[in-house]
């Protein structure tokens, strides 16, 4: 048999160089799932894990063959496996037939006024992002990345909370502290923007994912319509191992846009050191 690697199909080549380099430090909760180690990579079980599959169906796709890969998993291999553009566009290109859509931008987006943005991407101490009536981030700062590093892809807050299979490696107890409140707000707006087709499709979104659909009708949701702060919830960071850190999101509406809010996202305690300068 040749095992020249020049004959590896491309995706082969490009997806085992891709979790070869994969620093899993950057993955927050790692560390908590699989155990602490110190060596760059991830094996095909743990990439398999985090992209919500089993490794059989993950060795399909990184050893070239033809399937019917859907495009939520194909957006989180590129997630956890950190593709750069050219990488994502071909590996989507020769699994799929065609380029990837953009994420959808949301119209408030150009409403947006300038000093708003400013203060949300150039703020300096804690995490801060707006969203619309639809979750979609307007605009974000660079202390959130260092919590949330998928919100670079032009993340919708529901659907990355609720069905990225990745988001369930991040934040403890996911369903009773995270998705059950957010499943809560999300309801309340399905009923007050029913016309709202960008909004009709978060929620398709988050009911055609199966975790999330049980939690849809659940008899405990909470009575909700914003992120509570006496409420903190727990969650693992970036580059910080298996320790746990603690939040609150405090929830602000800005007077220009009414449907749109401020959540600015920060630690429970004083910071003593730089451990949640987040």
């Amino acid at each position: 048999m040749n095992n020249d690697v020049t004959e590896l199909p491309i995706i082969t080549r490009i997806l085992r160089q891709a979790r070869a380099r994969c620093d899993i430090s950057d993955i927050p909760g790692f560390a908590a799932v699989f155990g602490e180690r110190s060596t760059l990579g991830v094996t095909q079980e743990e990439a398999a894990r985090l992209t919500g599959v089993s490794r059989r169906w993950y060795n399909s796709l990184e050893s070239g063959r033809s399937a019917n890969y859907s495009d939520t998993f194909l957006q989180a291999v590129r997630r956890v496996l950190d593709l750069n553009d050219e990488e994502w566009h071909i590996v989507y290109r020769v699994t799929r037939g065609r380029v990837p859509a953009e994420a959808p931008v949301s119209p408030l987006t150009a409403l947006l006024p300038e000093p708003l943005r400013n203060l949300v991407e150039d703020s300096p101490t804690w995490a801060l992002y707006i969203s619309d009536h639809r979750w979609d981030v307007l605009a974000s700062n660079a202390k959130n990345l260092e919590i949330f590093p998928w919100m670079k892809y032009g993340i919708n807050v529901m659907e990355w909370a609720l069905t990225w299979p990745e988001a369930r490696t991040q934040l403890i107890d996911w369903e009773e502290e995270w998705a059950l409140p957010m499943i809560a707000q999300l309801r309340v707006h399905a009923e007050q923007y029913r016309n709202d087709e960008r909004l009709r499709g978060v929620i398709r979104t988050v009911r055609g994912d199966p975790e999330a659909r049980k939690l849809w009708d659940a008899p405990n949701l909470p009575s909700l319509t914003h992120p509570a702060s006496q409420q903190p919830r727990r969650l693992y960071l970036p580059r910080h191992g298996g320790k746990i850190f603690t939040v609150r999101f405090l929830a602000f509406t800005p007077m220009e846009l009414p449907s749109c809010r401020l959540i600015a996202i920060t630690p429970t305690t004083p910071v003593v050191d730089c451990d949640l300068h987040v």
